[in-house]
């Protein structure tokens, strides 16, 4: 098993993308990607992960606890590629 098979196996750097709305009253949606910076899933269930901008590279969440259930590990397959590009559009006329 891998890291993108199984959350708990995340690591700090690895991009994330979210997979529901949950945190929408904190300004991230489905599709928005952070990156980890502290894996706590075997201690409290959750990764702690920052939230930028990626075309002003400005904070929507700086520091966000993620239950490990709401997110999956970003590859470097085409599809996530695809998606990495979408979440930058999201931006671009911002």
């Amino acid at each position: 098993m891998n890291k993108y098979q199984n959350n708990a196996l995340v690591e700090e750097m690895d991009d994330i993308i979210l997979l529901n709305d949950n945190y929408a009253d904190k300004g991230l949606f489905k599709g928005y990607i952070g990156e980890v910076m502290e894996n706590l899933i075997e201690e409290r269930g959750f990764v702690v992960a920052d939230f930028s901008n990626p075309i002003k590279a400005e904070y929507i969440q700086p520091v966000m606890a993620i239950q490990k259930e709401d997110f999956r590990v970003l590859s470097d397959s085409l599809a996530d590629k695809k998606l990495v590009k979408e979440f930058k559009d999201l931006f671009r006329n911002k």
